[in-house]
């Protein structure tokens, strides 16, 4: 028999990843929670103050402050993906041991 490896979609890597994926599809973080207004202030203020910098470029065309918002951006998600992540591993050992009582 030949081994089939699964295609998901979208594209992923292995199970996990999908299932953030489907997660965070289907359950958007809410901006009217106390914490999503708190991360929603952070992010502005720290827009405010990168906008207050001298004006650099990128190749002359993009702003400084708008290329540190999309990597600080892409920093965030990884740690959310990664705290995701984490937290249903541990979610998955803890059924374990209960269900080995």
């Amino acid at each position: 028999m030949k081994k089939t490896e699964p295609e998901y979609y979208p594209p992923v890597e292995n199970l996990l990843d999908l299932i953030y994926e489907h997660y965070t599809e289907n359950n958007p973080v809410e901006k009217n929670t106390v914490a999503g207004k708190a991360a929603k202030a952070k992010e502005k203020e720290l827009e405010e103050w990168l906008r207050g910098l001298e004006g650099n470029y990128v190749g002359d065309k993009i702003p400084l402050w708008e290329k540190i918002m999309d990597r600080q951006g892409t920093v965030c998600c990884t740690w959310e993906k990664t705290a995701f992540e984490e937290g249903l591993k541990v979610g998955i050992r803890l059924m374990m041991e209960v269900y080995s009582l």
